[in-house]
């Protein structure tokens, strides 16, 4: 079985397009309000940038990560994704800042 990672906006997507064929159970209902409340972007932009960050050498799980908390400073980024990448370089730490820019 193959693991897909999705962004809180795809999930927000999911849940809300099955909200409108039948009625969510409690736990759905209280994960979409959850994902309307956390979400910072559209599910579109969310997947385009996961795929940019990608591209940038990033693993699809860690991409997902940066897409649901759109970190803002290089530090910031530092924490979401320590320990998985200890030393991140200014270099790349400005590069994926500047792809989570082009979508703010």
């Amino acid at each position: 079985m193959k693991i897909t990672y999705i962004p809180l906006a795809k999930a927000k997507e999911l849940l809300t397009e099955a909200s409108v064929s039948r009625e969510l159970n409690s736990i759905q209902a209280s994960a979409l309000r959850h994902l309307n409340k956390f979400s910072k972007v559209e599910s579109k932009d969310a997947e385009e940038i996961c795929d940019k960050l990608v591209s940038l050498g990033l693993e699809q799980d860690l991409a997902v990560k940066i897409v649901d908390i759109m970190p803002s400073s290089v530090d910031e980024l530092r924490a979401v994704i320590y320990p998985r990448i200890q030393n991140l370089d200014a270099e790349t730490g400005e590069k994926i800042l500047a792809v989570l820019q082009k979508s703010r």
